[in-house]
């Protein structure tokens, strides 16, 4: 009975997390900021802004995996609630496969390694290729490395089951690590089992071993499937480990200093990749909070809520010419009582400013081109903060020391006269 309440519970959590995810990037509604609830999003909102909240969660999401394992990657990812739905469509196929055991790879170990060594480099240029809200950002908003991505893991859950979060999910590893060592871990009762061998079978993680009756803490995503399926209920959480607390051979010594070779190695890699990426792409407009291009290349997680959360639609996704979202004013413009994009960003890409700050914020200069300009005046109308002076038979005048940038001039203008050029460093007026 217990159980039953146990995963009804997580179903519901499960349900609530997937409906303000698609409420976030369909409905443009945001009543409970689940994305800020990341892993990663959660890391680098700690280590750019030094934001309390984030570093907070933070270190709860850590505690909750240590007290219980790796809750998170069941309940909290939308990646992984995205990989329990596809098991659950290709449960008829699975009845008609063989059980294959998935085993943990050391290399699980370096991919995340290289990923979160150029994290702490200095970019996440890398990271933001594996991350699982990452990931499933792009998937919702429909761009082509998500849907990509996606199709690529349901190909991989059919045939391997929880294969990603097992050996490349770079959070699942770092999160596997703590949940080794948890308070409270599924564990089977040898009394009990009667090596039946059907959890093993339901587990998409490959993590009963029921010949040794032995459970992988580490690997387990917490699924709970294991649970009603034991008939004889020898599964069960509980407090006692049986492994040692370290294990001290000569290769795991090894494997841990190289590992941390490999770390430092990749943290300059990071700072390099860094520094080229923010001198190789100029002329770029972003949102009012970025900061600059550098900056805001190697922190952009490019998860495209910000895209989708645009009410005038100028932010862009990711490109070959831009990898990181930018903003294209094209016919229309920075709304001037928005900064919906400053709010919903949940990696501190995008600073966490108020409307009154983005109003002073400069992110580009618009420039009149004389030529063009058929002193039509539209542009003095339009311009929310009543910067642009024109003169009778004269082409308007826009004072750029008050001008932000927003467009409007650029869009009502009927000719094209008025473009709009990027900053190097976005100012406070």
């Amino acid at each position: 009975m217990k159980n039953k309440i146990l995963i009804f519970f997580k179903f519901l959590v499960e349900l609530a997390v997937l409906a303000l995810a698609f409420l976030a990037f369909y409905k443009k509604i945001y009543p409970l900021k689940i994305f800020d609830l990341q892993f990663v999003a959660m890391l680098q909102s700690g280590v750019v802004t030094g934001a309390f909240v984030s570093i907070l969660l933070f270190v709860s999401i850590l505690a909750l995996t240590f007290v219980f394992g790796r809750v998170y990657c069941s309940v909290l990812c939308p990646l992984g609630i995205f990989q329990e739905i596809l098991t659950l469509l290709f449960k008829p196929f699975y009845k008609k496969m063989k059980t294959k055991k998935i085993s943990h790879s050391f290399m699980a170990y370096v991919l995340t390694v290289v990923l979160f060594g150029t994290f702490f480099g200095g970019t996440v240029a890398l990271l933001r290729l594996f991350d699982p809200y990452s990931v499933f950002g792009n998937f919702l908003s429909g761009a082509g490395f998500g849907i990509g991505f996606m199709a690529f893991l349901a190909v991989l859950v059919l045939f391997k089951k929880r294969f990603f979060c097992v050996n490349i999910c770079p959070v699942g590893q770092v999160l596997g690590l703590v949940s080794k060592k948890a308070v409270f871990q599924l564990k089977i009762e040898k009394d009990k089992c009667k090596m039946c061998g059907l959890c093993t079978k339901v587990c998409p993680s490959g993590s009963i071993d029921f010949k040794n009756q032995k459970i992988d803490n580490e690997t387990c995503v917490r699924c709970l499937k294991c649970l009603p399926h034991c008939r004889h209920g020898a599964i069960v959480f509980s407090t006692k480990k049986e492994e040692p607390s370290f294990d001290f051979s000569r290769r795991n010594f090894i494997k841990a200093g190289a590992l941390l070779v490999l770390f430092g190695t990749m943290a300059k890699t990071g700072a390099q990749i860094s520094k080229n990426i923010g001198s190789k792409i100029k002329n770029v407009i972003l949102p009012a909070g970025a900061k600059n291009v550098k900056d805001f290349a190697n922190r952009c997680l490019n998860c495209n809520l910000c895209v989708e959360n645009c009410p005038m639609k100028i932010i862009k996704k990711a490109n070959k010419e831009t990898p990181f979202v930018h903003l294209e004013y094209g016919a229309n413009f920075c709304k001037y009582k928005c900064h919906k994009c400053s709010k919903v960003c949940p990696s501190g890409a995008i600073e966490k400013i108020s409307l009154s700050e983005k109003q002073k914020t400069k992110i580009a200069t618009a420039v009149v081109d004389e030529q063009k300009c058929i002193q039509c005046g539209m542009c003095v109308y339009e311009c929310p903060r009543e910067i642009i002076i024109k003169n009778e038979g004269q082409a308007p005048i826009i004072r750029f020391d008050e001008c932000i940038g927003c467009g409007a001039c650029h869009a009502v203008c009927p000719v094209q006269a008025i473009s709009m050029e990027p900053v190097d460093v976005q100012t406070k007026l």
